[in-house]
């Protein structure tokens, strides 16, 4: 209660002194400055000529983020290195505070990460879509809420809590962050709905043919009953169902009372997490960024899909997993998958972990027989998934329409990552989510669907995986 009650004072100060400040300064000062001042311009120069003689190093955002492990105390970087990317948030309309996304490139980025200022209208100075360098000698990596899986550049120690970074300080900015004169337009990545996991955190995506809730129409984008967030859910049609995901708005933005849409579309957003790091959410720039005109979608009926190509709940086993005709094969190390009865639903799971195995590496596949997909016209594969504690360990289902059902040709084959939603690390254990239903109309022939895990006997990527209720239902021809 206490942290909640501070939390709000400081917020509600901030706002004051925000409004304050807005009404003493011309608008104007606030525009996007167009050029670089001859200072930073030579600082730039600088950085860039120090890195081609080898005196400053070059770090990708995501080198940077491995760095830190997640809910470990914050790391202090000693070494002249430099990261450098694009900007893709902006506290322009309230909705980000203190903080700013950088991203590894304009387009397709392949990661993202936080950065907190201490500074309020930074999307003057650091506009969306700038290029900027961050020396990061001096700075700290960790998360500004230990635990929640939102990896940030920051410039102390929390002086209340070891374990959390504190904002970079206006002091800090002019040795620390260096804006170049580029500015790029910053394309979404589009990405499948179900399959958004926490390597797209601090991106820009975009995610189309969705819509928020039936239950939310004529709501706005904040709960006016709220002092700080609301989350609203945004929903697709998948196959047989619906998904969803939250979008996450703060009381404190300029759209905050605007009606949600009501019919569907696309939203563009930054990918992060709760306040707790429970749930991956959208953050919102502006609310031009979401585009819903059409028409809402419905799922496709259950009834039509009678034939069963597939199925397995895995009752019948004990010990090492050992289906007729399937694959239970150990790339690397010592786990295998197992067979367990899960308490909380009564009934036999598949498991796999590398918890306590000392092993270096851990790559184990469970392999399904063979599916033959030419008899029917439309199919939708589902499972079920639940952990404990994934600790960093991996677990990721494939296709494969050349796999010869060979454990020696396992790596000769190609495997297509499929879309499914697969338990988060900060799911509470006792929790099973469904995979949503995954389509397969697109392959052809014999398939082969894998669920293959990754982890190692390190204590911060030992997690384990269970699996569940694994189903291929399709419509004959």
């Amino acid at each position: 209660m206490e942290m909640k009650k501070n939390k709000t004072i400081m917020l509600v100060l901030a706002f004051i002194t925000s409004l304050f400040f807005s009404a003493c300064v011309e608008d104007s000062d606030f525009t996007v400055p167009q050029n670089l001042e001859a200072e930073e311009n030579e600082a730039i120069s600088k950085i860039i000529e120090s890195i081609r003689l080898g005196t400053l190093q070059e770090k990708t955002i995501k080198q940077v983020k491995e760095l830190y492990i997640k809910g470990n105390e914050p790391i202090k970087i000693k070494s002249n290195i430099v990261v450098v990317g694009y900007v893709i948030s902006s506290d322009k309309t309230g909705n980000f505070y203190k903080e700013f996304y950088i991203q590894d490139a304009p387009e397709n980025p392949t990661s993202g990460i936080k950065i907190a200022l201490n500074l309020t209208n930074s999307y003057s100075t650091f506009n969306v879509g700038r290029k900027i360098f961050i020396r990061l000698k001096g700075l700290y990596i960790g998360e500004t809420n230990s635990g929640d899986g939102i990896i940030t550049i920051g410039g102390k120690i929390k002086t209340t809590d070891v374990t959390e970074v504190e904002a970079v300080t206006v002091n800090q900015m002019s040795n620390h962050l260096f804006r170049t004169g580029i500015t790029k337009e910053i394309v979404p990545k589009i990405i499948d709905f179900a399959g958004i996991n926490d390597a797209n955190i601090g991106t820009f995506i975009r995610l189309e043919n969705v819509f928020f809730e039936a239950s939310l129409t004529g709501k706005p984008y904040v709960d006016p009953k709220e002092d700080f967030d609301t989350q609203r859910k945004i929903q697709t049609c998948l196959g047989l169902g619906y998904d969803d995901l939250l979008l996450e708005t703060s009381s404190f933005s300029s759209f905050s009372n605007i009606t949600l849409p009501e019919k569907a579309g696309s939203i563009q957003a930054v990918v992060s997490k709760s306040f707790g790091g429970d749930f991956i959410v959208l953050n919102l720039n502006t609310t031009q960024d979401v585009a819903m005109e059409q028409e809402r979608c419905s799922p496709l009926p259950m009834e039509n899909f009678t034939k069963i190509l597939l199925e397995e709940n895995f009752d019948a086993e004990s010990g090492d997993v050992d289906i007729l005709n399937w694959i239970n094969y150990r790339e690397e190390g010592t786990k295998s998958w197992r067979s367990y009865t899960d308490s909380y639903s009564q009934s036999k799971a598949a498991r796999i972990g590398s918890k306590n195995s000392d092993d270096t590496n851990t790559v184990s596949w469970l392999i399904t027989s063979a599916i033959n997909l030419e008899t029917t016209v439309q199919e939708f594969l589902s499972f079920e998934t639940s952990n404990s504690f994934a600790n960093g360990s991996e677990l990721v289902v494939f296709i494969s329409t050349d796999f010869n059902g060979n454990t020696a040709h396992i790596n000769q084959a190609t495997w297509t990552v499929l879309p499914a939603k697969i338990v988060a690390d900060g799911t509470g254990f006792k929790n099973w989510v469904h995979s949503t239903y995954i389509e397969l109309s697109a392959y052809s022939g014999v398939a082969y669907i894998a669920f293959k895990y990754t982890g190692n006997g390190n204590v911060n990527f030992d997690g384990t995986y269970e699996l569940d209720n694994i189903t291929i239902i399709a419509k004959e021809e």
